[in-house]
């Protein structure tokens, strides 16, 4: 099928006239978001929405979805299927009428829902004026259509124009890989991926009961063994690779370190302050904007004091506190707060600043991996910021918070349902036992019902046993390797 006035179509949808030949060039590996977004496609009433970073493989999903579509409904789903991204210059063309192509587009395959179920797969929709009044309209006409769309930015910077969907869209934001998706990836072994996603369908989605908490640790140490015993097939520098190369996968596939680096900034640094934002935010100076990103890469993790921060970079207090909910938006960086003592409370004063993929630090910073790998105290840094954005995915997670007050600091707090677990990460060669020591007793006075420490290697037997004797809550000492593939 074709629209005759729109012959560019023809181009984005393959499948139309070349079956499976038309998915050649689409990877078979699967994100971990790929089976949910799939199902919900075909189930939930709601538009469906993909967003994220750019360059995050948020197009790879829908095509993968296009295709298993076709798979499972037969050749003649094809023809009810059309693809199309809304950034094509095609459409700035003097003849084309943007508005008029997507009524034309809609109204010419709600003819052929009568045969089936019609998909609409709308990418880059930011790039489409008033979109949202649009896809608002037909939903509430109920046109025979579901519509599929992704963006380039993240949930919130489409806040403004997605208010008047609530309750009729359903987004999936789409991060840079995991830990886990990165090494199911490149190794395609799967026995302690599969280990792993039992653990997530189980104790990682456990309620919360405090009577669970010692199961929880009993098999978050039995799912680390069973690794050990030989179903790991994790090489031991996959870890420092992951640290350098991260978490967008046109990247890994770059020819070498300066194209790597190229590719990161222009993508995730000037394309998205100084379009991104300039576009959707309506933001007007994007060069101070930048200024202030580049200048939180320096400590990723760190306590970020906004009054220092404002006299290191030269931006005012007021103007930092604007800036940061704008690079959140874009999903750079991400903040944590500080743990205030209830649940209910809202945070306030210092945070953390995380970076939302350690990549993009790299290029701008020029590491090289033999740079990075001899710095100790950064890798150090990576290991949290890592952990941290991994516990950002933790299914039942109600709150995430770290805790400081003088010499006292516990790296997190885990709030999952009624139950409260800290977590210290020490990524060193050696373990002090008088630090985790300190950290347990933290979680300990803070109520936590569980204390997890994240280290470089697998723990001493000895050490793990003296911990153990003293510790008043169940613990566990994991290697990051083996904590990441939970996530």
């Amino acid at each position: 099928m074709s629209l005759t006035q729109y012959p560019f179509l023809d181009t984005y949808n393959p499948w139309w006239n070349d079956g499976e030949a038309a998915f050649a060039g689409v990877p078979e590996f699967h994100r971990d978001v790929f089976d949910d977004l799939y199902a919900d496609i075909q189930r939930l009433p709601q538009m469906i929405s993909v967003t994220g970073p750019r360059r995050v493989g948020k197009s790879t999903l829908l095509r993968q979805c296009i295709r298993k579509l076709i798979q499972e409904h037969g050749a003649a789903q094809a023809q009810r299927i059309v693809y199309f991204t809304m950034d094509d210059p095609v459409l700035l063309l003097p003849h084309v009428d943007m508005d008029r192509f997507f009524e034309d587009l809609v109204a010419e395959f709600a003819k052929c829902a009568k045969d089936g179920a019609v998909y609409l797969f709308l990418d880059e929709i930011q790039k489409f004026p008033r979109w949202e009044l649009y896809l608002k309209k037909h939903y509430d006409l109920k046109t025979p259509v579901r519509f599929i769309v992704s963006g380039s930015a993240s949930a919130p910077i489409f806040r403004k124009s997605r208010e008047s969907l609530l309750g009729r869209i359903h987004d999936y934001q789409v991060l840079p890989f995991s830990f886990r998706e990165y090494h199911s990836f490149h190794s395609g072994s799967a026995r302690c991926l599969q280990n792993a996603r039992i653990f997530r369908n189980g104790p990682m989605h456990y309620a919360g009961n405090r009577g669970e908490v010692s199961d929880f640790l009993e098999l978050l140490n039995d799912f680390m063994l069973s690794n050990l015993s030989g179903g790991r097939t994790l090489a031991p520098e996959e870890i420092d690779e992951f640290f350098f190369e991260g978490g967008f996968p046109e990247v890994w596939k770059l020819p070498d370190i300066l194209a790597k680096q190229e590719y990161l900034y222009q993508n995730q640094i000037e394309r998205v302050i100084f379009e991104d934002l300039l576009v959707a935010a309506e933001f007007r100076k994007p060069e101070m904007l930048r200024r202030f990103y580049l200048g939180l890469l320096a400590e990723p993790g760190r306590e970020t004091n906004v009054s220092k921060l404002s006299k290191d970079i030269g931006i005012t207090a007021s103007t930092i506190t604007n800036y940061f909910p704008l690079l959140e938006a874009t999903d750079l960086v991400w903040r944590l707060h500080k743990y205030t003592g209830s649940k209910a409370t809202a945070k306030a004063g210092n945070f953390k600043s995380y970076l939302v993929d350690l990549a993009v630090r790299n290029a701008v910073m020029k590491l090289t991996p033999e740079r990075l790998l001899a710095d100790e105290p950064v890798l150090g840094l990576y290991a949290e910021n890592i952990v941290a954005n991994h516990l950002r995915r933790w299914p039942g997670l109600v709150e995430l918070a770290y805790y400081r007050e003088r010499n006292n600091e516990l790296d997190f707090i885990v709030d999952l349902g009624a139950t409260r677990i800290g977590i210290e990460v020490k990524y060193r060669a050696t373990l002090n036992d008088r630090e985790l020591s300190k950290s347990r007793e933290i979680a300990e006075s803070l109520g936590c019902e569980a204390f997890v420490a994240v280290c470089k290697d697998h723990p001493d037997e000895a050490l793990e046993k003296r911990l153990q004797e003293k510790s008043k809550i169940p613990l566990a000492i994991v290697p990051l390797a083996d904590f990441l593939l939970l996530f």
